[in-house]
C-alpha cells in the first residue's frame, strides 16, 4: 500500500515539473515569437559635394531699357552685345584635382528630322589644377557668334543653318566620379536668349546598414531569437507530452454500445399478457436476426434488474437479457 501511495506522489511530482517546463518554454517561445529575430539601422553619411554655376550679364547695343551690366534670366537677342560670365566650381570637404572646359559653337541644319553638321568650332578652352574650388571667365560674344553664321550661311547657301552654343566642364578628382556639366545658349522662339543647365549639384551619400542579431535571455545566457524559435517550441512539446499521455490513458473510456445500430428501431414499452412465455435470445447478433425477420419494433423495458430488448411477434416474445445500464439504473 505504502508503495502505491509513494509511486503515486512520484508520478504527480513528474508530472507537475513537466507541466512547470511546458509552461517555461511555452513562455519563452512566445517572447522569441514576439521579438524580431534582427534588428536593422540604415544611416546615411555624405562624402563629398559638388556645385557649378555660371554667373552672368549682359552688354546691350541699346541702353534704353536695360542697362549694361545687367543680369538677366532672358536677354533680348536683337539688342544683346555680348554676355560676360564667370564660371565656379567648389567642392566639399575640398580636394585637389583637374579641370577642362570647352566654349564651342556646332553649326548644322535639320534634313527630314535628321540633324546633319556643317562645322564644329572651339571658341575658347581651359584647364589646370585646383585644390577646393576654381573660377573661369566666359564670354558669349553674340556679335561675333551672329556674324559667324551668317558668313557660314552666305557661304554654304544653306540660310537654314543654324548654331548650338555650349560650355562643357569635366572635373576629375582622385577617388571621385567625375563631375560633368554642360551649359547651352539657347534661342527661344520669342527672341530671347537663355542658359539651360546654368547651375547643377552633385552629393555622393554613402549608404551603410548595421544589423545586430537580437537574443533573448534564457537563464543567463543570450539565445539567439532565430534559435530560440526553433528549440523552445520543440522543448515544451517534449515537456507537454508527458502530461498529455498520462490523462489521455486515464481518461474515461464509454464502453462500447453493442445496440448502436438498432437504437433508432427502440420504443420503450411494456409486453402484454399473451406474451408470458418469452424465447431467451443470447446475444445482440441474435437479436438483429429476429428484429430482420419478425420487422416489428424492439420493445425496451427492465426486469429483475436488467435491460430487456424485446421483439413480440403474435403470442411469442422474444427476449434479449443485458444488466441494467446506469441510465436505466437512474430511472428506476
Amino acid at each position: 500500500m505504502n508503495f502505491r501511495i509513494e509511486r503515486g506522489r512520484a508520478i504527480a511530482l513528474l508530472l507537475a515539473v513537466s507541466i512547470g517546463l511546458a509552461v517555461l518554454f511555452g513562455g519563452y517561445s512566445a517572447a522569441a515569437y514576439l521579438r524580431s529575430p534582427t534588428t536593422t539601422e540604415v544611416s546615411y553619411r555624405t562624402l563629398y559635394v559638388e556645385r557649378g554655376s555660371l554667373s552672368h550679364m549682359g552688354f546691350f547695343s541699346n541702353e534704353t531699357v536695360y542697362k549694361n551690366g545687367t543680369s538677366l534670366g532672358y536677354y533680348p537677342e536683337k539688342i544683346t552685345r555680348e554676355i560676360r560670365g564667370a564660371y565656379d566650381y567648389a567642392t566639399s570637404p575640398a580636394g585637389k584635382g583637374t579641370y577642362s572646359a570647352v566654349l564651342r559653337a556646332d553649326y548644322y541644319v535639320t534634313a527630314n528630322k535628321e540633324r546633319i553638321s556643317l562645322k564644329n568650332t572651339t571658341i575658347k578652352h581651359w584647364e589646370g589644377d585646383f585644390s577646393g574650388s576654381f573660377s573661369i571667365p566666359v564670354d558669349f560674344n553674340m556679335t561675333e557668334l551672329t556674324g559667324a553664321l551668317t558668313d557660314l550661311r552666305e557661304g554654304t547657301g544653306l540660310y537654314r543653318a543654324s548654331s548650338d552654343v555650349y560650355l562643357t566642364v569635366s572635373v576629375s578628382v582622385p577617388g571621385r566620379e567625375t563631375f560633368t556639366q554642360r551649359i547651352k545658349l539657347v534661342r527661344n522662339t520669342a527672341g530671347m536668349l537663355t542658359f539651360e543647365g546654368s547651375s547643377k549639384s552633385y552629393k555622393k551619400v554613402e549608404r551603410r546598414v548595421n544589423t545586430t542579431v537580437n537574443t533573448v535571455d534564457f537563464l543567463g545566457k543570450d539565445v539567439a531569437v532565430s534559435t530560440g524559435r526553433t528549440v523552445f517550441p520543440i522543448m515544451a512539446f517534449a515537456f507537454a507530452l508527458p502530461p498529455l499521455g498520462f490523462a489521455y490513458t486515464k481518461r474515461e473510456k464509454k464502453p462500447k454500445d453493442e445496440l448502436k445500430g438498432l437504437r433508432k428501431f427502440i420504443v420503450d414499452g411494456t409486453p402484454t399478457e399473451a406474451a408470458a412465455d418469452p424465447v431467451e435470445l443470447r446475444s445482440v447478433e441474435d437479436l438483429e436476426r429476429v428484429f430482420d425477420l419478425v420487422d416489428k419494433p424492439i420493445v425496451h423495458y427492465t426486469r429483475d434488474g436488467s435491460d430487456v430488448y424485446a421483439v413480440i411477434d403474435g403470442g411469442i416474445i422474444y427476449e434479449y437479457h443485458r444488466p441494467l445500464s446506469s441510465e436505466g439504473k437512474k430511472a428506476s
